[in-house]
């Protein structure tokens, strides 16, 4: 079994032994929900618990790509904290710390007053605690400590493949800058087009204006025969992935999912912002504790692929079930 055979399908398995099948770097965003070690399936020392967290973290390290993201949420800002300081040890910095507000995003009701006093019984000294808090780490793609791994200068072959056909065709970047209508010295094209340190791909308007000129200016040959959106595609997949959704700060106000099979679903307004965020159409979305597996239905949904796994049977059971009758699935999934 290939481990391309895993994607669409849910997984009844460990999140170690999940990942374990999934080679390096194919993953473009991970969302982990991990046991919050409060006793439901497992409740270890303090010390232990952040052990095994470091066992899923290397691998999850291990498996997303340079450029891919990672979430986790967690009920325990504490716990969170420390587990943010593990994921940075393998080189991708915290972005944002993000406090899910989740019961002043809901209408005031029954399922608020359950909660509250479910969470918080009467007598209990301090602030209701209706919060979770989610980590958002990348490696935000700086140039010269790209330089410097071993991974090389992500960008390069881009980069090198425009530098190539100008030096190829015997144009200066001055010659570029002209044609392209910038200032002939130090201009856009030959300050950013072709450069190490401050690289960036060129507009279509620009790939196709410096095409024509490189063919029909007597440079003897065919140059930059590539089709732009070939590289488009390229430059998407290889770097940092932000699609900026506006004015959204990093208090989300989200209403809680509905309780069905799954006792604590999370909601899909909330894993829809993760992935519109930090993954690209077509882009392979991990979680290893899937729980509702809201994440594979949203993934699904925007068009991304995904490998979604939990320990739990009767959880796995009952979303393949529902998998088979996608109609009768609910918003809250």
């Amino acid at each position: 079994m290939t481990w391309q055979s895993l994607i669409g399908v849910p997984q009844c398995a460990d999140c170690l032994d999940l990942l374990g099948q999934l080679p390096d770097g194919m993953v473009n965003l991970c969302f982990a929900d991990p046991d919050y070690n409060i006793g439901v399936f497992r409740k270890m020392p303090a010390g232990e618990y952040l052990e095994w967290c470091e066992a899923w973290i290397t691998e999850v390290s291990r498996v997303l790509a340079p450029n891919g993201a990672l979430w986790v949420s967690h009920s325990k800002p504490d716990v969170l904290v420390d587990i943010s300081r593990i994921i940075e040890r393998y080189g991708r910095g915290r972005v944002n710390w993000v406090t899910w507000d989740k019961y002043n995003g809901a209408s005031p009701g029954e399922q608020y007053v359950m909660n509250r006093t479910k969470l918080h019984p009467q007598g209990k000294r301090g602030l209701d605690q209706d919060a979770e808090y989610i980590i958002y780490h990348a490696d935000e793609g700086d140039w010269t400590a790209q330089c410097d791994r071993e991974r090389g200068f992500i960008f390069e072959p881009l980069r090198a493949y425009l530098d190539g056909e100008r030096q190829r065709a015997g144009a200066s970047k001055e010659d570029i800058n002209e044609a392209l209508d910038f200032r002939r010295m130090g201009g856009m094209a030959g300050r950013h087009y072709f450069s190490r340190s401050q690289w960036c791909l060129p507009t279509a308007e620009h790939y196709h204006a410096m095409r024509e000129y490189l063919n029909t200016n007597d440079h003897g040959g065919e140059y930059l025969r590539r089709e732009y959106e070939d590289l488009r595609r390229e430059y998407e997949d290889l770097r940092y992935t932000f699609n900026n959704p506006g004015k959204v700060s990093s208090v989300w106000q989200i209403p809680p999912a509905p309780r069905t099979w799954h006792p604590t679903p999370k909601p899909e307004a909330l894993l829809e912002r993760i992935i519109r965020a930090t993954s690209n159409e077509g882009g392979l979305v991990l979680d290893c504790f899937a729980g509702s597996f809201t994440t594979a239905w949203v993934s699904a949904r925007l068009g991304r692929r995904w490998i979604c796994g939990d320990i739990c049977a009767e959880y796995v059971e009952r979303f393949a079930a529902e998998l088979e009758q996608p109609q009768q699935v609910g918003m809250g999934l």
